[in-house]
């Protein structure tokens, strides 16, 4: 079928035409042609052709890199807002429900409306990492970091997926429907994550390239730190006891990182520029522009008009817990994300040093070490340029709030949320009473009767 006609009816049509002509043969359309749908495309690059063409591998790669800044551009911003991160000041109705902490109804424009960019991001890993595996086997790929960046990739969006959703739809078939891997199955995207960065640090160390070897242990560490707060959050579906994380995988992974990112200000940011800005929504876009959302109340002093920060310093409400003077992460942090001169191409942190060093000190704190903790979280301190941690406020309590600015804007704040029991400032009193996370879009259930049914139902730790 070309241009919604097919060969046979082209055909019959020029029949038809020059019919017409012979009974009209007064009429001479001789400098005419009949115009015919058998062109040619020179450019047509076919999906069989990239099977065995390895100069596609780079355009794979850049390809995989755009969905998965497009689908982690959302989550950070649709987390940002089911926390205290990000608050809603504009009309879409949909942002407030997601502050006020209702996180589960698949019927949420924001949630639902990105599903399908998550989705697209997890398919696309899943196709771009056979074809770049089979060049890497056939000795024809170019270049063997393209294959360790994908990797990368891959357990960055399985990652995510795990930390954020309830549940979610794996498939490789672009036309079956495919059934979720259930609720408590979710713990095996971080165990899928964790395959897919083993196998990216096999390569990156064998190129001995020390930025992939840096993203991938990060990646990694995150990977295994999540999946022990899943374990904590989810089965049972309750708030822990001990909200402490100490996991010796995610702990060597995190001490590891630390040895090739050089600095303890090292980050791996996601780009977000106009080419690649998309997706249902643009979180930068949400703020800077159409002014529906905003940084949150805790964290900064608004306008009169309570749509933005106030300007400078000033706009700052959060302040640091041991100098009581505005907490130099989040000024940097709302300078990047939340004020107008930020634009709407807000990027993302997927990894960085400060993590790996809260990673080991909450394992210090867990093991009840505190030369360790103290070491680690002065460290973190010492990145913003803050003086050291001598014993007030509680240890506790400081990792808390340096979590909470060192991780901003990162789809983290949930978990924290949740296993420290803080609430999120305009949660209602129905809300947040058990782990809830996003679920199975409305979207999704509507067209594949294998997802959870009734379309418009919560999932049950949601309702």
């Amino acid at each position: 079928m070309k241009h919604g006609i097919s060969i046979g009816d082209s055909a019959r049509l020029r029949r038809r035409l020059s019919g017409a002509a012979l009974a009209v043969g007064a009429i001479s359309l001789a400098s005419c042609q009949i115009f015919s749908t058998e062109v040619k495309n020179p450019n047509a690059v076919t999906e069989d052709a990239i099977a065995t063409a390895s100069a596609a591998a780079g355009s794979l790669v850049t390809g995989l890199y755009g969905a998965v800044n497009a689908a982690g551009n959302q989550i950070t911003g649709a987390v940002g807002a089911a926390s205290d991160e990000l608050t809603w000041v504009g009309s879409r109705e949909y942002w407030n429900l997601l502050d006020v902490g209702d996180i589960g109804d698949p019927l949420n424009e924001y949630t639902d409306g990105m599903y399908p960019y998550v989705s697209q991001a997890r398919w696309m890993a899943n196709y771009v990492l056979p074809k770049l595996e089979g060049y890497d086997k056939a000795g024809s790929l170019r270049n063997r970091a393209d294959l360790a960046q994908a990797y990368f990739l891959a357990g960055t969006i399985y990652t995510m997926i795990g930390e954020s959703y309830e549940d979610f739809v794996i498939t490789s078939d672009r036309t079956a429907n495919g059934a979720p891997i259930g609720e408590a199955n979710m713990r095996v995207m971080f165990d899928s994550a964790t395959t897919y960065l083993g196998k990216g640090l096999t390569i990156a160390q064998a190129l001995n390239n020390s930025p992939l070897q840096a993203r991938i242990l990060g990646m990694r560490a995150r990977a295994k730190w999540s999946r022990a707060v899943w374990g904590s959050l989810r089965a049972p579906r309750a708030f822990p006891a001990n909200p402490l994380i100490n996991d010796a995988g995610a702990n060597a992974d995190a001490t590891a990182a630390l040895t090739v990112m050089g600095a303890n200000s090292f980050r791996y940011r996601f780009d977000v520029v106009a080419q690649n800005n998309g997706g249902w929504f643009s979180t930068g876009g949400e703020m800077n522009s159409r002014l529906e959302i905003r940084a949150g109340s805790r964290y900064v002093n608004v306008t009169t008009a309570g749509t933005r920060p106030l300007d400078g310093v000033a706009g700052i409400k959060l302040v640091d817990p041991v100098t009581g003077l505005a907490d130099p992460a989040t000024i940097k942090n709302i300078d990047e994300c939340c004020r107008l001169s930020s634009t709407t191409n807000v990027g993302w942190t997927a990894t960085s040093a400060k993590e790996m060093l809260l990673i080991l000190a909450e394992a210090g704190l867990a093991a009840g070490n505190t030369a360790e903790f103290t070491t680690r979280i002065n460290a973190v301190r010492a990145v913003d340029g803050l003086p050291a941690w001598a014993g007030s406020p509680s240890a506790q309590a400081l990792l808390s709030h340096s979590r909470a600015v060192s991780l901003f804007l990162q789809g983290r704040r949930l978990h924290d949320h949740y296993r420290f029991q803080e609430r999120a400032d305009r949660w209602v009193a129905t809300r947040g009473l058990k782990p809830c996370f996003f679920p199975i879009s409305y979207n999704e259930r509507q067209q594949n009767p294998l997802a959870p049914q009734p379309a418009q139902d919560r999932p049950a730790a949601c309702q």
